[in-house]
């Protein structure tokens, strides 16, 4: 196996980077694309590394790219929006044909999914297979969701927020005027409103009904951060990893999914 750094620009004329995994003296014509959720780094993330290392055994490549201000890649992610995550998405697979590579796959986790179902009718012709982790694709309703979680926890109430009773703590327009604040921070970035009021009315679910044949779910049943309630699609192929948190990364987490997704991908 070998196991490279590539680079290349998006639409922006930042460099961008991901690891690059391809079976030995392999000229691969195939590749799965792994994207990771809000400010994560597909790079290093366990559960793509996984399916790196079991994918690239065969006549496919897999890249884990990193978004613009994230991990490996450069420029600032205070500038973040769901275009801008999704022209990356698009720079990388424009880079990779012009190295040769013929089809695609993806794996996105979280808003990684949300970025591919915001392109799948231009990109769909290239696309095989995709796979969607914890997918975040109800934004309208998870910002309010998570803006009432962090609400409360700030507040230091002892109430316990789930998908069914955030609805009854929700103050809309103390909602709207978060998502307009220009001086907002992340774990580890400053971010910008756009991203917040580009998605504040925004459901891409039905975006996946035509491809449902080409598309595997995976969602953990104690996923608190993309409860699995959110998920309005009725997907043919699932896996609901039993105990299950968002990152789906635990070793018995990972035991129930991964070689279902290898062998989907396949």
């Amino acid at each position: 196996m070998e196991t490279r750094l590539i680079e290349f620009e998006n639409n922006r004329h930042d460099i961008l980077r991901g690891v690059y995994t391809s079976s030995e003296n392999n000229i691969s014509k195939n590749c799965v694309i792994c994207l990771s959720g809000f400010e994560r780094n597909a790079t290093t993330e366990k559960k793509f590394k996984k399916i790196a290392d079991e994918i690239s055994k065969g006549s496919t490549a897999v890249l884990r790219l990193d978004f613009t201000g994230c991990g490996l890649s450069d420029g600032d992610f205070r500038n973040t929006t769901l275009n801008s995550l999704t022209a990356d998405f698009q720079s990388s697979i424009k880079y990779l044909e012009e190295k040769g590579i013929k089809k695609f796959s993806v794996v996105a986790h979280s808003l990684g999914c949300l970025v591919v179902a915001n392109c799948i009718e231009q990109v769909n012709n290239k696309i095989e297979k995709i796979v969607l982790l914890s997918p975040a694709l109800n934004q309208k309703d998870l910002l309010k969701y998570w803006f009432v979680v962090s609400k409360i926890k700030k507040e230091g109430k002892d109430i316990k927020i789930t998908w069914r009773n955030y609805e009854q703590y929700l103050d809309e327009n103390e909602f709207l005027k978060d998502c307009r604040k220009t001086d907002k921070t992340t774990k580890a970035n400053f971010i910008d409103p756009d991203y917040f009021l580009q998605c504040q009315d925004m459901d891409l679910s039905d975006n996946f009904k035509l491809f449902l044949d080409r598309i595997l779910y995976v969602h953990g049943d104690k996923d608190i951060a993309i409860p699995l309630e959110s998920v309005s699609i009725d997907f043919l192929n699932k896996i609901i990893v039993k105990n299950g948190d968002h990152d789906l990364e635990k070793p018995n987490q990972i035991k129930q999914w991964l070689d279902k997704v290898v062998g989907f991908l396949k």
